[in-house]
């Protein structure tokens, strides 16, 4: 493949050009009947327009889900997408701190409850 910024034939397979290290751009090619049937992009008109293809067999599954609860997250930034994942991290830590901490203070509720329970009983017992 030839790099457009220089004019040169050296390109590594990850689109890089050795010699200016810039990103080679390819051209546009003309896909055959069964590439276009698979194809899952952004597909250029002749008249330049650019449209969003999704493949006719992800067409027809979208057609045939249930509609419910679904999350796009595809236009969202991926620093949108860090403070989300943060912040439910965060919601997650403190439940499960909640919960370790009543497991954790149970015994001795427990034992309080036991105590103050025995503590009316001889109480009781006592005033007779």
């Amino acid at each position: 493949m030839k790099c457009r910024n220089c004019d040169r034939e050296a390109v590594y397979d990850d689109g890089l050009c050795e010699a200016c290290h810039q990103q080679a751009q390819q051209e546009a090619q003309v896909m055959s009947d069964h590439e276009r049937d698979n194809f899952n992009g952004k597909t250029i008109e002749e008249d330049g327009t650019v449209r969003e293809e999704r493949n006719m067999y992800q067409q027809q599954d979208e057609q045939e889900q249930p509609t419910g609860f679904q999350v796009y997250t595809s236009n969202i930034s991926w620093r949108v997408k860090l403070a989300l994942g943060f912040i439910i991290f965060c919601v997650i830590a403190v439940i499960i701190g909640v919960l370790g901490f009543i497991v954790v203070a149970m015994p001795y509720l427990i034992g309080a409850f036991l105590i103050y329970f025995v503590y009316n009983i001889v109480k009781a017992i006592l005033k007779r």
